[in-house]
């Protein structure tokens, strides 16, 4: 069983950006496949806190009870910019 805690959460998301490429990921895969309930504020820190640049982009895809959700896909386009200390 992993951890839940925004560092580990942040940690498999940046993972699964980083793995992803140009497919990225959306907001459903983060949900279901990462166990991440809201992506967006760990998008946020890691766009903000750590640096990274990542696009979002309108997406679409099918949740694991098979209905059709229109999402954000995140794509990764560099790494860290900048090294900041994350705000408390």
């Amino acid at each position: 069983m992993h951890s839940n805690s925004t560092t580990a959460q942040r940690d498999r998301l940046r993972l699964a950006l980083e793995q992803a490429g140009p497919k990225g990921i959306t907001t459903l895969e983060a949900r279901e496949g990462l166990d991440i309930m809201a992506p967006a504020p760990r998008i946020y820190e890691l766009r903000h806190n750590y640096g990274y640049e990542i696009a979002t982009l309108p997406g679409d895809g099918k949740n694991a009870q098979g209905n059709r959700h229109r999402c954000g896909r995140y794509v990764l386009i560099n790494g860290p910019k900048r090294k900041r200390r994350p705000r408390k």
